[in-house]
């Protein structure tokens, strides 16, 4: 205990007493700006990190999106489940060795688990943190830019994928494009080469570990061919991800890198290579199968990669659920930031980005009373947004979309909740709270009925005033407004979804006018990506993976001029009173 054995390729996090002082979940903790910036520096060495701790997942989620580092996270287990078990799945999922694994923890308890689930991890109290830097096993080598958190990132969206669909593991790679591209050029890869001959284990089937100088030998050998292997699919690029030497149709290099475990690539390439003879030195994850169907994979002659580019330098904002934080994951750069749900200490979800609360800077009396009601305990209002720093709003407005409204009778505030298909002032409904609502106390709901009125869902004509009203509040800004998907899954969705498809269509009819009166206005078009049920998952307006990796392509392809015709605070006021006029024409011509 307190020993690193091996060279570290990841480190598992838990994180109350560990990651900061203090329990998330009680008296509250003191977050550790060093270990903050030691998980930045350990990435930038190409060591990966990942969190398993008894938390709650969302809680932990928008709190560490908040400071800026829910992303340098990948496989993060958070949850209730025992922690050998958990950590032993965070490896499995990532293809690496217990033995290139450091897992942190103030519990010896948790400590003793995990090296019983997992013989060979390295497991180490906090004290270790502190010499994790000057340690020669988590030197690591140069990657500042950040590809190696980007390849283990594509390998979580895909597992993220394969969950939400049920897909089997070959309909995935059936759907995936897999394109392989076998590169002759040795010399300029020789680095990497080298890395993969010394570092490769479990799909290393050769295990013929040479030198810099004994490589260029066996590569200017006679009867001698070679080739590093770049795999690359529709979720994006591995890199240099294999490497073969043959002589004499024997390999005497064969080996691939653990981001390409269960792709099939190794039985591709052997079958590609007329299947030569190979001598598989020691155990390896995957057995090569010459009988193996690989018709998913084809040859790539040109090297493409579906990442998303970088944007410009401008400040982006994007407002909405929590969910499009996939969006940020693509999104490259620093200079964007957050405004989503979080889960309160009453387990509910809170929303503050109906349009409603957007236009109304709250009161200070106003966010007192929030804050006593469970459904908004622990809300601070949006000063993001009121602060100014930003130059492009991204906006997801299906809040609008979804929930119901209810005034006031202590102040007339306006206040969105839930469903709009659901009375929470009718004690009807109290019977049969859904599970997003149960932990609501018991008293809440009559106080609810009591002081709030249901007004039911924002008409459609008033959803665009509100964002009227937005525009005008920032006159120099530039918006981007998402519309819903409008499929119909109405054969597996609770009685509150039902019909949701509809109220999209509405109210995107909307966001296209705005989106033709302003010129400071963009739509990104969700209906372009979503056409089907497949692409949603639990519903209507939560989408597989790969559809935020669209919507982050299309925020890019719409990334506004540097001279936009919305900077002058008159335009959209013009354009929109020529509108009206032209309207007005028409009515007295017809």
């Amino acid at each position: 205990m307190n020993t690193i054995k091996n060279n570290i390729k990841l480190v598992i996090w838990d994180l109350d007493e560990t990651f900061w002082k203090g329990t998330f979940s009680e008296e509250g903790i003191v977050y550790q700006q060093a270990h903050h910036d030691l998980v930045i520096e350990l990435t930038k060495r190409g060591i990966v990190n990942s969190i398993c701790s008894k938390n709650n997942r969302e809680e932990i989620q928008s709190f560490l999106t908040a400071k800026g580092l829910w992303d340098y996270f990948v496989f993060a287990e958070i949850g209730w489940d025992p922690k050998g078990k958990a950590v032993q799945s965070i490896i499995k999922d990532m293809a690496l060795r217990a033995e290139n694994v450091l897992f942190i923890d103030d519990n010896t308890g948790n400590i003793n688990e995990v090296i019983f689930e997992n013989p060979n991890i390295s497991a180490c109290e906090p004290d270790i943190i502190e010499t994790l830097l000057s340690s020669k096993y988590l030197l690591g080598k140069d990657d500042n830019e950040l590809s190696r958190l980007s390849q283990y990132k594509i390998l979580e969206s895909k597992r993220e994928i394969l969950k939400d669909r049920n897909l089997s593991n070959f309909d995935f790679l059936v759907e995936s494009q897999i394109r392989v591209n076998v590169i002759d050029n040795i010399d300029d890869n020789i680095d990497r080469v080298l890395e993969l001959i010394e570092r490769t284990n479990q799909l290393n089937y050769t295990k013929n570990r040479v030198t810099k100088s004994e490589l260029f030998l066996q590569l200017n050998s006679d009867n001698v061919s070679s080739g590093v292997i770049n795999v690359i699919d529709k979720y994006g690029d591995y890199g240099i991800s294999g490497f073969y030497l043959m002589k004499d149709n024997e390999l005497i290099h064969f080996l691939f890198s653990c981001r390409t475990m269960n792709m099939g690539i190794e039985n591709w390439l052997y079958k590609y290579l007329g299947c030569p003879k190979l001598n598989v030195i020691g155990d390896v994850a995957s057995k090569v199968d010459e009988s193996s169907d690989v018709a998913y994979i084809t040859l790539n002659e040109n090297k493409f990669s579906n990442q998303v580019v970088k944007r410009d330098g401008r400040s982006y904002l994007i407002v909405g659920g929590c969910d499009l934080d996939q969006v940020v994951h693509y999104l490259s750069g620093k200079n964007v930031d957050t405004l989503f749900n979080f889960v309160n200490n009453k387990n509910i979800s809170v929303h503050g980005e109906h349009t409603t609360f957007l236009i109304n800077e709250l009161t200070e009396d106003e966010l007192k009373e929030l804050n006593s009601l469970d459904i908004y305990e622990g809300f601070k209002g949006n000063k993001k947004l009121y602060s100014n720093n930003w130059d492009v709003l991204i906006y997801s407005p299906l809040n609008d979309y979804s929930r119901g409204l209810y005034k006031s009778k202590l102040s007339n505030l306006l206040i969105p909740f839930d469903s709009f298909s659901i009375d929470w002032t009718d004690v009807n409904n109290f019977n049969k709270l859904p599970p997003h609502l149960i932990g609501a106390s018991s008293t809440f709901f009559d106080f609810f009925k009591d002081n709030y009125t249901f007004k039911g869902a924002i008409k459609p004509t008033d959803f665009y005033d509100n964002l009227e009203k937005l525009i005008s509040m920032f006159p120099n800004k530039h918006f981007m407004f998402l519309t819903g998907a409008e499929v119909n899954i109405n054969h597996r969705v609770r009685e509150w979804e039902l019909d949701m498809h509809i109220r999209h269509r509405e109210m995107n009819s909307m966001l296209e006018k705005l989106n033709d009166s302003y010129e400071n206005v963009q739509l990104i078009d969700v209906r372009k990506f979503v056409s089907s049920e497949t692409q949603l998952t639990d519903n209507i307006r939560h989408y597989i993976k790969p559809i935020y990796s669209e919507v982050a392509k299309e925020i890019c392809s719409l990334s506004p001029n540097d001279t936009l015709k919305s900077s002058n605070k008159y335009y959209a006021v013009f354009k929109r009173f020529g509108l009206r006029i032209r309207n007005k024409l028409k009515l007295q011509v017809g």
